[in-house]
């Protein structure tokens, strides 16, 4: 293998996403590492264990197989075939990532806000956002509500930790991307690797994942005037196909009949059966959630008030 600079591996040690970790994996010559194998192997079993402390090193051969090993560990959770399984791999990879981002220093910093093709800038000791951004990648949970922000012409300004936040989802997004890999890509080796991996037991959930969310149904049953893009595509088109577990052709139909109703309200609107369309199949594949009440409360303030 080359030589790689010291500084790109760092950085690939720490965000396994990134271009510098793709630079760094095409050094590699082909056939199965063993070391590396057997690293991306602890490395799933410690990530479905919720193990996903990041530690700085400082030995460039640890961080090398450390970067490689998140080539194998994507191959093994896709060889699990567990849809919970990746999820939990997933949060977990995207954690890690986030408290290397908390101790990063602000040419760091914009460098993984580029690299995830975050919009954010830095001013007065606060970074700002667009605020159909913030609304994508905000978590769902009450000290991220936009009550605790500052908003104006439509921009959110953020201090560093509240960011962090932010960049957390938007790493787990991007480590989403082109996961699970289709058992037919796979070798057989890590197909039979992937039998020893330890899993940790699978927990029901007390409560049905629909009774959260009763209240969107309340929107179904009121047209409205406004909002109605992010409405499609926060709301309905995640709740429909993600939470009820709806096919793409019947969250459609649902979704244009509440459209026509809204129309009768007010005409002005540009959402049209593509649009529509292209969110519920987006949804579907990326298996999204709608907002939390509170953050369509904020959404619908002066629309409707919801329950």
């Amino acid at each position: 293998m080359d030589t790689a600079d010291p500084a790109k591996l760092d950085f690939a040690y720490k965000y396994p996403f990134s271009e510098e970790a793709r630079e760094i994996i095409s050094m590699e010559q082909g056939g199965i590492d063993e070391k590396c194998l057997s690293a991306g192997k602890l490395r799933v079993e410690r990530d479905l264990a919720g193990d996903s402390e990041f530690s700085a090193v400082r030995l460039n051969d640890v961080k090398r197989v450390h970067v490689i090993s998140y080539v194998y560990s994507r191959m093994l959770i896709s060889a699990i075939n567990s849809k919970y399984h990746l999820e939990q791999y997933i949060s977990a990879e995207a954690k890690r990532s986030r408290n290397a981002f908390a101790q990063e220093t602000m040419p760091g910093i914009m460098k993984v806000l580029d690299e995830l093709h975050i919009s954010a800038g830095y001013l007065d000791e606060r970074f700002s956002m667009p605020f159909h951004e913030f609304l994508m990648l905000s978590p769902k949970t009450p000290e991220m509500s936009l009550v605790h922000m500052g908003l104006s012409g439509g921009i959110v300004r953020l201090h560093k930790e509240e960011l962090t936040e932010l960049v957390e989802v938007a790493m787990a997004n991007e480590m989403r991307k082109k996961l699970p890999i289709p058992a037919s890509e796979l070798p057989k080796r890590i197909l039979s690797e992937a039998k020893a991996v330890k899993l940790p037991e699978i927990k029901a959930k007390s409560v049905h994942a629909e009774g959260s969310y009763k209240w969107i149904d309340q929107i179904l049953a009121n047209p409205i005037a406004d909002v109605r893009h992010r409405t499609v595509n926060l709301i309905l088109a995640p709740y429909l196909t993600t939470i009820r577990g709806m096919s793409e052709e019947e969250a459609v139909k649902i979704i244009l009949d509440y459209i026509e109703r809204c129309k009768k309200v007010n005409p002005d609107t540009k959402v049209n059966s593509t649009y529509i369309k292209y969110q519920c199949k987006y949804s579907k594949s990326k298996g999204m959630k709608p907002l939390s009440l509170e953050r369509a409360r904020e959404l619908y303030k002066g629309v409707l008030e919801l329950n």
